[in-house]
């Protein structure tokens, strides 16, 4: 990280509901499948009095998934501190991949450099001691480096985001990703100035410029993934993508204007609070989210509305079938047609979605609005429970791996019995993504804390959450939006 070294820096809150549930997180999705290397650097990492500095767990997870999606090659990392986003970069690229990595403080990446030589990873590596602002520029002198680079993943100096960002869209090629940590700066974006801590103060209110300056950006699109303690993904996807973090949301935007009338916004689920979660939509998601989209969600509201999908999730999962060019997807669990919705808006004109819900009845109440979007003709609904739907597919061996894109939002006592035929249908290095796998913060809590109607399917999330942890057939990556999606990535 830039610039911190004369500051007094102190960690930010966490930005879920309860320590327990990062903890959660971390312990069924992200530590049984972190490689040893990272571990051990984690470890030699949280002895130092600024460990907080260093990435997450859970947010590198993401970014590592993202990186083989991308199959990105050249990549820049601005802020390396002791290097645990560094290595896991190097971890995931090709052997002849290479990183340029940023940051004015090199005792810091000394910690975790005798782990990364160690690896074997070393020569992927080009680290430059300096500010970032001139070391970009010197890039960019050369024409060659324009357009070259595919990834690049940001946490250094807040106040500096947006002059990163305007270069960065001069290095990264369209198609390519750029993640900007700590936009959510511990959830004090959403806070009243006054409530925030004097050594706060500076750069949320950058971090709140940076967000709003983003959101009008028209040469990316952006997705709010909530991370870490503090973290917030941004993704640049122009189009390039751009996964920008977490933020609090009591003045929303930081101009005391909320977008949407309160009873009409979506509650969270998993967040510190519902300002922070508003502060999310207002920001990133609702000046981006398409007018189809708008009028169903708020046509939703009036029909049991927390069973859609939420907005913000819906952003993450357009971007995804984007970054993998899905052209033929299922979706199991429709109800109004949201998520089916944005499906529909993000493939090409000649995609297909195999559309499976046994009540036709609510998915009829967003047809008219899926019609009237043009995107009808994408869609084979079949009203039917989803297992012998799957198994009929699987009768025509041309569907096995023929599916580039899966989304499942229905019974959760059968997420794995849907895995399995999922894990046929869709082909290597294709998605699968699963809705509300923290079942509303509820799989953290002992059983008795939890209410009676919540339980059973708390239950069956819990045993989906720790099959999948174990799967061979897939990536895993937990993104605290929504209720909790799960995001797999099928290698074999």
């Amino acid at each position: 990280m830039e610039n911190t070294t004369k500051q007094g820096f102190m960690a930010n809150p966490l930005i879920l509901q309860s320590e327990e549930l990062y903890e959660y997180i971390l312990a069924t999705s992200v530590y049984p499948r972190e490689p040893e290397p990272l571990k051990e650097l984690r470890k030699a990492t949280a002895s130092h009095p600024l460990a907080f500095f260093g990435t997450s767990p859970d947010a590198g997870q993401l970014i590592a998934m993202l990186l083989k999606i991308v199959n990105a090659k050249k990549t820049i990392e601005i802020g390396v501190f002791t290097g645990y986003s560094l290595l896991l970069t190097a971890l995931t690229i090709p052997d002849d991949g290479k990183i340029t990595a940023i940051d004015v403080d090199r005792k810091k990446y000394e910690i975790g450099l005798p782990i990364i030589q160690k690896t074997g990873v070393e020569h992927k590596i080009n680290f430059i001691e300096s500010q970032a602002l001139p070391v970009l520029d010197e890039l960019l002198q050369d024409p060659k480096n324009e357009g070259s680079f595919e990834f690049a993943f940001v946490d250094a100096d807040k106040g500096n985001y947006w002059n990163y960002h305007e270069r960065l869209m001069k290095l990264v090629k369209v198609g390519g990703i750029v993640i900007y940590d700590n936009t959510l700066w511990g959830g004090y974006v959403a806070l009243p100035e006054e409530a925030v801590p004097e050594k706060k103060r500076a750069w949320r209110q950058a971090t709140i410029e940076f967000n709003k300056s983003i959101t009008a950006d028209p040469c990316v699109e952006i997705s709010h993934a909530s991370c870490g303690r503090t973290s917030r993904c941004s993704f640049t996807h122009d189009q390039r993508q751009l996964v920008v973090g977490k933020t609090n949301g009591a003045d929303l935007a930081g101009n005391g204007k909320r977008h949407e009338a309160r009873n009409n916004v979506p509650k969270t689920f998993i967040l510190q609070s519902q300002d922070l979660y508003e502060y999310i939509l207002a920001t990133s998601v609702y000046p981006r989210e398409a007018e189809p989209l708008k009028e169903l969600r708020n046509l939703t509201a009036k029909n049991r509305s927390y069973l859609a999908t939420s907005p913000d999730a819906g952003q993450l999962i357009a971007m995804l079938l984007k970054l993998v060019n899905a052209r033929k997807t299922i979706e199991i669990g429709v109800f109004t047609g949201y998520s089916l919705l944005l499906t529909a808006l993000a493939i090409p004109d000649d995609g297909k979605i195999t559309a499976i819900d046994a009540d036709r009845k609510t998915y009829e109440i967003g047809l008219p609005i899926i019609k009237k979007a043009g995107v009808e003709h994408k869609i084979n609904f079949f009203e039917s429970q989803a297992l012998p739907a799957l198994d009929e597919l699987l009768q025509d061996p041309k569907n096995e791996g023929s599916i580039d894109f899966a989304f499942v939002d229905a019974d959760k006592d059968n997420y794995w019995n849907y895995h399995g035929r999922l894990m046929k249908l869709v082909k290597v290095g294709g998605i699968v993504i699963y809705d509300n796998t923290l079942w509303l913060g509820s799989v953290a809590l002992p059983e008795e804390a939890v209410p009676e109607k919540l339980r059973a399917w708390r239950q069956s999330t819990i045993e989906f959450n720790n099959s999948i942890s174990t799967d061979p057939r897939v990536e895993i990556a937990q993104a605290s939006v929504g209720d909790g999606i799960l995001i797999c990535r099928r290698i074999c």
